[in-house]
């Protein structure tokens, strides 16, 4: 009866277009019509969206049994899906260099294996440590273009 509750309340509130926060992804579809350059949800966008409504569904559900676990795990969730959208706003402002780009990758993994840890959330585990492996991948990418570039000065 919980669950079924909690997804009508999240239902509607999207379905109103009711924003849950400051962020792009947050916006109401009536905002974005009024907005001179509309910009598309990403992948990962959508899933902070989706962290965010899992964590408050979970932390409501912790507070209605009283279970603390259920409530810390909710709140982890939330904090996880606002590091992923600030993430996101950055991406979606700032052009970064090569090596700025691995170092911003290997951050987001490891911010995004800590919160799979925290929550117990496996593929968010696994894509943290994929996420820091391809930040691997672009420092070897640079070290080869510098020392190229070194070699022909």
């Amino acid at each position: 009866m919980l669950t079924i509750s909690l997804v009508l309340l999240v239902s509607t509130s999207i379905g109103l277009g009711l924003p849950s926060g400051d962020s792009w992804a947050a916006t109401s579809l009536t905002d974005i019509s009024g907005q001179p350059h509309i910009q598309i949800a990403t992948i990962d966008r959508a899933k902070a969206v989706s962290k965010n409504i899992d964590g408050k569904a979970q932390e409501a559900f912790g507070n209605v049994t009283g279970d603390p676990k259920d409530q810390v795990v909710g709140k982890a969730k939330q904090a996880e899906s606002q590091v992923r959208n600030t993430v996101e706003d950055v991406k979606s402002t700032v052009s970064f260099s090569g090596r700025a780009k691995a170092v911003s990758k290997n951050i987001e993994g490891k911010t995004q294996e800590a919160a799979g840890n925290v929550t117990g959330d496996l593929k968010d585990e696994a894509a943290g440590k994929s996420k820091q492996a391809e930040s691997q991948v672009r420092n070897t990418i640079e070290d080869v273009k510098a020392k190229v570039q070194d070699f022909l000065n």
